[in-house]
Parts: structure tokens; C-alpha cells; sequence
């Protein structure tokens, strides 16, 4: 398969993740544009990691080829993301079955694991984890939960304007927070 950037498909202002959608429909335009937004930079950063041109426009392609190939099954809500994300294990397998010059162990050595983007796409992940979590809560804790954290209102006010007494309002956020901690020391175990 050879992919060609036609960037008369999609104006300017399609982002990633709408053209991760539309390829999910198996819009081939929409993975040409996409292609032709991130192909150089995902091109530049393996060719850093595995310092040989010719094998990481091969390590670029394959990685694009199989998203092609797994475009309906894959959903994911940062596409930059999980892009570079493929390329960096591309090349590390690759490197890992390749012996390593003086220069490359240095390089290697310097580069930075986590990228901006990924930690972008953590950080939206982290917060869609926190979200979820907060909505998962009974409504009463939930709103309780909200004025505390969220809206800064003291104990004193939320039970007040709740009608409920003080020590309900504390057992109502540390049954929150205890949720969340839960949520945290999972994520943190998935990521650390």
C-alpha cells in the first residue's frame, strides 16, 4: 500500500482526532491528511532514536500500515499520541535486535522517554479517570464532593445549604476521596 498526501481533502482545521474518526469509517483521505500532518514529525523522532534514516522511514511506514490495517478496531482519544507512542516501541524493538554503537547508547542515554504529547494525552487521561470517578459517585457525595474540592466551599456552608449535619458532610468527602485514591493507586500502577 502506498499512502499519498492529498491536502486538498480536508482543510486546515481538521484535527487529529477528527480524521482518527473518519478513518475509523475508513475514509482513506482522511488517513492521508493525517499521514501527511504526522509523517515527518513521527519520521524525525525515530530517526533520533535509532539514528539510521532508511530504518526509521521503514519503522515509520510499518507503524502506519498497521494502523491502516487496525483502523476500525482502534479507538483511542489522543491519535498523536498513540501514534508516537507506536513508533517509540517500533524502534526500540528494533534496537534491541541490533547492536548498539558508542554514539546511539549516549543518544539513548539523553533522549527523554515521555514526550510532550504523551504526557498531554496522560494528562487527559488522568483527568477523564477523575471525572468518571466523581460521576460515579452517589449524587448527594458527588454534589458534596463538588462544592468542596471544586468550588471551594467550607463544611460549615455546604451543610447549611444541604440541609445535613457537618459530619455528613466530611463522611460524604472522605468517602470521595477514598474513591479517587482507589482510582489514583490504580492508574499510578498502570502507569508507573
Amino acid at each position: 500500500m502506498k499512502f499519498v498526501f492529498d491536502d486538498k481533502c480536508f482543510n486546515n482545521k481538521a484535527t487529529p482526532e477528527k480524521l482518527a474518526k473518519m478513518i475509523n469509517q475508513s475514509n482513506r483521505n482522511a488517513f492521508n491528511s493525517l499521514f501527511g500532518m504526522l509523517w515527518e514529525p513521527m519520521y524525525l523522532y525515530a530517526s533520533s532514536l535509532v539514528m539510521n534514516n532508511s530504518m526509521a522511514k521503514d519503522l515509520v511506514q510499518e507503524v502506519w500500515i498497521d494502523y491502516w490495517q487496525r483502523r476500525e478496531t482502534i479507538e483511542v482519544q489522543n491519535i498523536k499520541s498513540y501514534l508516537f507512542k507506536a513508533i517509540r516501541y517500533k524502534c526500540y524493538n528494533a534496537l534491541r535486535d541490533t547492536k548498539f554503537n558508542k554514539i546511539q547508547i549516549e543518544v539513548a542515554h539523553s533522549v527523554c522517554i515521555n514526550s510532550e504529547v504523551e504526557m498531554e494525552a496522560d494528562l487527559v487521561d488522568l483527568s477523564k479517570r477523575i471525572d468518571d470517578t466523581i460521576s460515579s459517585l452517589p449524587k448527594r457525595c458527588q454534589e458534596v464532593f463538588i462544592m468542596s474540592r471544586i468550588n471551594q466551599v467550607n463544611n460549615k456552608e455546604i451543610a447549611e445549604r444541604l440541609n445535613i449535619s457537618q459530619r455528613s458532610v466530611e463522611n460524604q468527602i472522605s468517602f470521595a476521596l477514598r474513591r479517587l485514591r482507589q482510582e489514583l493507586t490504580l492508574v499510578k500502577s498502570l502507569f508507573f
